[in-house]
Formats: structure tokens, sequence, C-alpha cells
């Protein structure tokens, strides 16, 4: 016979009672004594487990709201920040525009003083280079009246006319002095 026919070999036992009542009268004290334990020592620390078990999930939730305000009033700081961040790049922006336009317009001036200088500087040397051309003129025509006169003088005067216009020129020279 094997080991489990062995144990599994007792008496009979009937439907719903077994067939010894000291088994079942064994079996309720055991259940009594266990279930008294239970109760006493088993019950207030899984209610006191319980408890913990509460109180910890509404410490987390409690300190999971508070990281909720802290992030939002972040998010709002950061916001903020963000809308001074825009604000001030707008200012920024602008006032490079500003500083651009006032290059443009300084650089508009210079070049239209520059013109006008550069201009007055052509309208001068051209006056200039007039009354250069003038003279030079002049004085072409005063030697070339001379060399024409020293010519007709010279052909139409004889040696006594000559000495004569001669010495009244070194009289008239000498009575400037």
């Amino acid at each position: 016979m094997s080991l489990f026919q062995l144990i599994a070999a007792e008496g009979p036992n009937g439907k719903f009672i077994p067939s010894d009542p000291k088994e079942m009268y064994w079996a309720i004290a055991a259940f009594a004594v266990i279930a008294f334990f239970f109760v006493k020592k088993g019950l207030p620390a899984f209610k006191a487990a319980l408890e913990k078990g509460q109180a910890d999930a509404v410490a987390d939730a409690t300190a999971a709201e508070a990281q909720v305000a802290e992030s939002r009033a972040k998010i709002a700081e950061a916001t903020a920040q963000l809308g001074d961040a825009n604000a001030e790049s707008e200012r920024i922006i602008t006032e490079g525009q500003e500083a651009a336009q006032q290059l443009r317009v300084d650089s508009a001036n210079r070049t239209q003083q520059l013109v006008n200088d550069m201009w007055a500087k052509a309208q001068s040397d051209v006056a200039s280079m007039k009354v250069q051309a003038s003279s030079d003129i002049q004085a072409e025509v005063a030697a070339q009246a001379v060399g024409a006169a020293e010519q007709v003088v010279h052909s139409s005067l004889d040696a006594a006319g000559q000495s004569s216009l001669v010495d009244n020129y070194i009289t008239a020279l000498g009575s400037a002095r």
C-alpha cells in the first residue's frame, strides 16, 4: 500500500459531520482559539494598517495638491516673466528699428551735405577757373596788343621819335616813384 492510500484510509465520514464527534469538538475549539486571537490581535492590527494606509493616502494627496499649487505658481511666474520678456523683446526691436531709421536719416543728411559741399566747391572752382581764364585771355590779348603796337610803333616811328618816346617813359617812371 502506498503512503497516499494509507493517509487517505480513514474510517467512514458522515456527509456533514465526521464519524468521530471528538474530532469535531477539537476542530471547533481550535477554530475558536484562532478566531479569538484573530479578533483580539489580528483585527486591531488590520484596522491600524488600514487607517495608516488611509492616512498615508491623505498625506500623499495633500502633498500632491501642494505640489500642483506650487507648480501652478511657478507656471504663472514663468508666464509673467515670459510676458515681460516678450514686451522687452518688442521694445528692443522697436529701439533697433528707430536707431536704424535714425542712421538712415543721418546718412542721407551727411550724403546731402557732402553733395552740397562738393557742388559749392565745384561752383567756386568754376568761378575761379573763369576768372583765371579771363585773366589769362586778357594777358594774352594785352601781350598780343603790345606786340602789335610795338610793330606799328616800330614801323611808324623813326629813330628820333622812338628816342623821345623812351625818354618820356623813363621820366614818367621816375616821377611815379
